[in-house]
Parts: C-alpha cells; sequence; structure tokens
C-alpha cells in the first residue's frame, strides 16, 4: 500500500467527524463587558439581563449558601474568599435557569469592590422571575475583572 493510500481513511475519519460536529458548535461571540452595553435577552424576551465582565474565574472560592427558586422577587446569598494572590473587586453573578431547557429567567450582579488577598465576604443579589417560571435553578458564576 503507499504511503498517500495510507492516508486516505485517517483522513476520511477525520472528515466524518467534523462534519457531526457541524451544528453543534455556535459562533464565537466576544466577552461580555460591563461597560459595553452589550445585554442578553431573557427567555421570553423581555428586559435584557445584566452583564458580566470579562476575567478572572474564581468560582472555586465562591460559595452560594442560599437561592430562592419560588416567587417573582428571588435572592441568592454566599460568601467569596478572594484568592491569596490577588486583590481588587470581585464580580458575582447568579443565574436563574429552567433545570430542564437551560434558558435563564434572570440574573442578579453584584460587585463586591476592593477585596484583599485572602479576605472572606460575603454576597447577596436578586432578580426578578417571570411568571410561570418552572424546574428554577441557580448557577453561580465570580470573577476578577480583568
Amino acid at each position: 500500500m503507499t504511503k498517500g493510500k495510507r492516508l486516505v481513511l485517517p483522513i476520511a475519519a477525520a472528515a466524518l467527524a467534523l462534519s457531526g460536529l457541524v451544528g453543534c458548535t455556535g459562533s464565537p461571540s466576544s466577552p461580555w463587558s460591563a461597560g459595553s452595553g452589550s445585554t442578553n435577552a431573557r427567555a421570553n424576551g423581555s428586559t435584557p439581563l445584566p452583564t458580566i465582565p470579562a476575567g478572572t474565574g474564581i468560582i472555586s472560592d465562591t460559595k452560594m449558601t442560599s437561592c430562592d427558586t419560588t416567587g417573582s422577587e428571588v435572592t441568592a446569598t454566599g460568601t467569596v474568599t478572594m484568592p491569596k494572590d490577588r486583590k481588587g473587586d470581585v464580580v458575582v453573578s447568579v443565574s436563574w435557569v429552567n433545570s430542564t431547557s437551560s434558558s435563564v429567567y434572570g440574573r442578579g450582579v453584584t460587585t463586591l469592590k476592593d477585596v484583599g488577598s485572602g479576605d472572606k465576604k460575603e454576597w447577596a443579589t436578586s432578580a426578578t422571575l417571570p411568571a410561570g417560571a418552572e424546574s428554577v435553578s441557580c448557577v453561580l458564576g465570580a470573577v476578577v475583572p480583568e
């Protein structure tokens, strides 16, 4: 078998694998920025969601101690500990989502200012859920903005 013929099978397999992914990948998007004015629409197409700035994720140092999932006004609370090698602001976000469809019903974003290296701070954020929101789950995020 010639060298060219031995390459046909791996190339065909790669092409088949890639063709299966077409349509599964989204188009690239720029990172969210708090000052850019960009917005995300809610699942029901109403009021835009608050944006989350680009930054370094610190989710492993962030804890959610409570999160309401019923009613129209919902609140989440928790703590965040700034990593020992960092200091500055921390942006904590909670998205209230439909756990079946992953649609976002609402989002709360709060910024903790001037958090020192190793400091632990409490946070709280809230959002308004649309009437009829079901299968609600809370999704936590936290970044140190760039």
